[in-house]
């Protein structure tokens, strides 16, 4: 059930508690809790990245896309030096994020939900909402990793950036589609939340992204999810994806892996300055600090299973390509995480 409109006031306000802050370059992002209600307000530096967020929220849900929608926020310059700056207050879209033991049929209306994002489309400038833009991480995966593959590989690799560069980039796609992000509803329907990282992009990336998540890596959740998008989306969509889903699971990959080896390279040094403050004299400071680097430990042995996992793909699935360009790509994940299990 949709919450009640509140006032942004209230929502600023004292009698409010905090159950989570999050900042980014050019958005803020505040959960909270005003009688017995949950809402999301998030913080614009400026009006405009405001304007374009209320503008993409109000987009999702006329696509047919289960999201959280604007309950309050500021119209004016007025309203905006009132409340200090520019804000909108978000609905708490109820449900529980997605699990790695997902239902196929959730995975089918992941699909659905997907196919109806794609059909949104606009220029590919860059991100909604930050100074980034989508790029294509072949040339950066063969710097590091190309002595991985052989001559005939890295051909294929390079063919491959190719292709991709004659994709259009204009469908609009999440950017962050983790399970937390992804909320499962009543019968296993699909809505998504946190949309600081939208952007438009080929629209077959995310697709392949989503396949190698962990909460999708059963062959039936992928045929699920496969089967969901197809059955659903734009005949245009439809035909890119089958000219090019080798390709598209390859760029997935190496975005993927890139984005986990960054992941660890900042949890390392916020590790590194805790390690200094840690030997401040004060004793309850100590105990938070301690408990803070746990749990980046912990975080950073997740990433890098992951990063292990994305860098087999990438390298495992260049030479299956090869021994067979028409690959199915479940059949092709399929093969580098039976490959995968035997080397770990």
């Amino acid at each position: 059930m949709d919450s009640p409109t509140p006032d942004l006031r209230d929502l600023l306000g004292k009698r409010v508690r905090i159950l989570h802050t999050k900042r980014r370059l050019s958005i803020q992002k505040r959960i909270v809790v005003f009688e017995q209600q949950t809402y999301v307000l998030h913080f614009f530096v400026l009006k405009s990245t405001k304007d374009r967020f209320e503008d993409a929220v109000g987009r999702l849900e006329a696509a047919g896309i289960s999201a959280q929608h604007v309950c309050a926020g500021t119209a004016s310059w007025v309203d905006a030096i009132k409340a200090g700056g520019h804000w909108l207050a978000l609905s708490y879209l109820p449900g529980k994020p997605l699990t790695q033991k997902a239902h196929p049929a959730a995975l089918a209306a992941l699909g659905r939900t997907l196919a109806k994002l794609n059909t949104i489309e606009g220029a590919a400038t860059g991100a909604l909402f930050e100074r980034r833009r989508p790029v294509l991480p072949h040339e950066g995966y063969l710097a590091q990793s190309g002595a991985l593959h052989s001559p005939e590989e890295r051909r294929w690799i390079e063919e491959s950036l190719s292709r991709m560069r004659r994709l259009p980039a204009t469908q609009l796609t999440h950017g962050d589609l983790y399970g937390s992000n992804i909320i499962e509803q009543d019968e296993h329907a699909i809505g998504l939340i946190d949309y600081e990282l939208m952007t438009y992009d080929v629209s077959g990336i995310e697709l392949a992204a989503t396949m190698m998540r962990p909460f999708c890596r059963q062959t039936a959740q992928r045929r699920s999810l496969l089967d969901g998008y197809l059955g659903t989306c734009a005949a245009d969509l439809r035909a890119t994806w089958l000219a090019h889903a080798p390709d598209l699971v390859f760029t997935a990959a190496t975005r993927l892996l890139a984005a986990r080896r960054q992941r660890i390279r900042h949890l390392k040094i916020r590790d590194r300055l805790l390690s200094i403050a840690e030997a401040l004299p004060l004793a309850s400071l100590r105990k938070r600090l301690k408990d803070r680097r746990e749990a980046i430990a912990r975080n950073i042995v997740s990433a890098e299973a992951n990063e292990a996992y994305y860098q087999h793909i990438a390298k495992t699935m260049v030479g299956l390509c090869l021994a067979d360009p028409a690959i199915d790509p479940v059949r092709l994940l399929e093969q580098c995480d039976k490959a995968f299990r035997k080397a770990t």
